[in-house]
């Protein structure tokens, strides 16, 4: 990333063809770090529970109220679904530009997407 972020400083990064490849390929790392993080603590759980270690009144917690609950949910409701419709007025937006005709002057570098 760091090699990507030098490139874009000095303007090299979209002539730089492998620079791009893991930057493509790096985009779902981030699910993938959530995911395993959550699997981490439920896994690491559940074994307790099943095996009759401790009871399931032990195995929540006790510092988180029902209020606190809902309350986060319906906020990671209300972030994803601020992030999904702004995904789809990109996309919309990028795809109504259509793909650029090529009618630059030999030399002149592209501009990159900007956001409105």
């Amino acid at each position: 990333m760091l090699l990507e972020v030098f490139l874009l400083w000095r303007g090299k990064l979209f002539e730089t063809r492998w620079a791009l490849w893991p930057l493509l390929l790096s985009f779902p790392l981030p699910y993938i770090a959530n995911t395993a993080g959550w699997m981490t603590a439920e896994i690491g759980r559940q074994p307790w529970l099943v095996y009759g270690l401790i009871r399931t009144s032990d195995g929540y917690s006790k510092n988180v109220s029902a209020g606190n609950t809902l309350f986060t949910l319906l906020g990671f409701m209300g972030m994803y679904t601020v992030l999904s419709i702004l995904f789809v007025v990109l996309v919309y937006r990028t795809v109504g530009e259509g793909p650029s005709t090529g009618d630059r002057p030999h030399g002149t570098k592209a501009t990159p997407l900007t956001v409105a």
